[in-house]
């Protein structure tokens, strides 16, 4: 199987669609979308998700700065419950202490809960992100009717002759100015193996995360062609952690010491 990485939307895939190439769906709405894998064994149903989620709006409702909310993708997942105010960690463990099985089994169970979460919240947050770019383009596709109505020419905005509306504009939060909150992909990649079968190829063409992976020294070949990937892929097979940044293996997250088989498009 041919999974998106880190982007669970085909909007924000970063190159040519890829055939046969599916988007990692976390189950947060009731039916999968269209192209998408969802698991058969995620341990949170749709209506569990939707609570967790609006928990941690909840919580993010007191930054100031989107940006600051993206510290949890630069955090191990417990770093992430135990720093926050959130009840989400008391909800998970509550939820698999009381269930059945033994004690190793929950505890299975409620690191697969946490790695959902972390996808969860990535999902979440990529559907913002089409939200605000949506926004964003209708903001400044007024100023520009606006522009055409007024009469006003390119040459005067590069003349500085017109005072520049886009100092005007209604910032949206989202990328305005070149900015953006990054993704978590560092734990997006420790927490999939939770859920992907055995064989499972993630594709990335994400140039930046592409160089943040070389700057780490991580050693790509070139993809058999019998994988149906485009002409020039790479790949690697590598522990989790690797590929989420780290420089040694993290204590207390077996997710993270799965392998991984990584395909980047450049």
């Amino acid at each position: 199987m041919l999974l998106s990485f880190p982007y669970m939307h085909p909007e924000l895939f970063r190159a040519k669609p890829v055939p046969g190439m599916v988007f990692f769906d976390p189950g947060l709405q009731v039916e999968a979308g269209e192209h998408a894998f969802r698991p058969e064994n995620l341990p949170l149903d749709p209506k569990t998700a939707t609570a967790l989620i609006g928990d941690c709006i909840s919580f993010g409702e007191q930054f100031k700065d989107p940006g600051e909310m993206a510290y949890f993708g630069a955090t191990t997942t417990e770093e992430f419950y135990e720093g926050s105010s959130l009840s989400i960690q008391s909800q998970l463990i509550q939820r698999f202490n009381e269930g059945p099985g033994d004690k190793e089994e929950r505890e299975k169970n409620e690191a697969a809960s946490k790695a959902q979460f972390v996808l969860l919240l990535a999902w979440f947050f990529e559907e913002r992100m089409m939200e605000l770019q949506g926004l964003e383009k209708g903001v400044r596709d007024t100023w520009k009717s606006i522009d055409t109505t007024l009469g006003v020419e390119d040459e005067d905005r590069i003349e500085g002759r017109v005072l520049d509306l886009g100092n005007m504009e209604s910032h949206t939060g989202g990328v305005s100015g070149g900015q953006s909150v990054p993704l978590p992909w560092q734990r997006i990649a420790e927490s999939l193996p939770a859920f992907i079968p055995d064989g499972t190829i993630l594709v990335c063409a994400d140039a930046e995360i592409i160089a943040q992976w070389d700057d780490l020294e991580i050693s790509f070949a070139a993809a058999d062609k019998e994988l149906g990937l485009p002409d020039g892929t790479e790949v690697a097979i590598l522990p989790a952690w690797k590929f989420g940044g780290r420089r040694k293996a993290p204590e207390g997250l077996p997710l993270a010491l799965s392998e991984l088989t990584v395909a980047v498009i450049r």
